[in-house]
């Protein structure tokens, strides 16, 4: 395991590539980012006596190397003025395709759950919210409604709801849903660039408290989630993040949801967000049926075991906080009418 000096050194390389991408105008200068970005990831997954993690380190450099080689060149054969395309440019595709690898999106997304298996929550957190931000910039870019996004889009959707269901690992959890949110912020892009943007900012911050809230108890599977037993109140702040995360109405987590349900459904696509709403559904099922056993199976403990008094009293203050910017969203939605 690396000290603290280097992660953050890490740390630093890794935000200072992902704001070289995002405000560059050139896409040699935004894949040589998204290089440093991998790059800086690797030693951080990496631990010293965890195989898993090594082998996580590893598929994340194919992946990604795989994707980086596609996605240049794309951009090498669509800068030849002599090949001219009359209907669909497979350059293009090719170049969507690209993205949708390094970002994990169906039906590109196989390396994703196993990966995640093998890291620690914080280099979770990263890979499923940092790591996204410059792939998903770039595709915001270059997204054009046709075939390719629309089936990519309810596929991401699709295979996040169905493979969660037959998950006992929480990490492989996150990572169905965080699929499954690659497809709502796809859909997000073909509004407008501020709506995506909103959406990954408000999935950020539940995600974050998801992730710190496991790492704290060293959770994860869900067998593991009835150590959570000091207070009832606790558990019922969780149970509120993961509804939130699953974008159930009316948690935090369904406003970006909401806004793009508004926008598709003024652009008279009431079929393919109906479709959407429906598999959604499914992913609520599956985070409702984690904090069934939280919520139900109590373990009686000794106060005088309870080492960590303060460190859960700041835990339960973070939650308190996150359930009460939840429970504002019905207040703004009776005021937007």
């Amino acid at each position: 395991m690396f000290n603290k000096s280097t992660q953050m050194l890490f740390m630093g390389i890794l935000i200072t590539s992902i704001l070289l991408s995002i405000s560059s105008n050139s896409w040699f200068v935004v894949w040589m980012g998204m290089e440093i970005n991998m790059m800086s990831f690797m030693p951080m997954i990496m631990e010293q006596k965890n195989m898993m993690s090594k082998e996580s380190s590893l598929t994340y450099f194919m992946v990604q190397t795989i994707a980086s080689m596609l996605l240049i060149m794309s951009v090498i054969m669509l800068n030849i003025k002599k090949l001219n395309f009359t209907t669909i440019n497979p350059m293009e595709m090719m170049l969507m395709s690209a993205l949708m690898m390094k970002s994990g999106m169906s039906p590109f997304h196989f390396w994703m759950p196993k990966m995640m298996e093998g890291m620690n929550w914080n280099n979770c957190f990263i890979l499923m919210t940092m790591q996204k931000i410059i792939p998903l910039m770039m595709m915001s870019n270059i997204i054009k409604i046709n075939m390719l996004t629309m089936t990519a889009m309810m596929m991401s959707i699709f295979i996040g709801a169905i493979g969660g269901l037959n998950q006992t690992s929480l990490r492989k959890l996150m990572a169905y849903s965080s699929i499954s949110n690659n497809g709502w912020m796809m859909a997000a892009m073909m509004i407008s660039e501020t709506t995506w943007v909103t959406y990954m900012l408000f999935y950020m911050m539940m995600t974050m408290i998801m992730t710190t809230t496991m790492n704290m108890y060293k959770n994860y599977h869900i067998n593991q989630l009835i150590s959570m037993n000091e207070t009832t109140t606790k558990k019922f702040l969780l149970m509120m993040n993961m509804i939130s995360i699953s974008g159930l109405p009316p948690m935090m987590g369904f406003m970006p949801k909401w806004i793009v349900i508004q926008s598709t459904t003024n652009m008279n696509q009431l079929m393919l967000m109906g479709v959407m709403i429906m598999l959604t559904l499914i992913t609520i099922y599956y985070y409702l049926r984690v904090m069934f056993t939280t919520m139900t199976l109590v373990n009686i403990e000794p106060k005088w075991n309870n080492n960590n008094s303060n460190k859960n009293y700041k835990m339960t203050t973070m939650m308190s906080v996150m359930s009460i910017t939840s429970l504002t969203l019905i207040t703004m939605m009776m005021t937007a009418n």
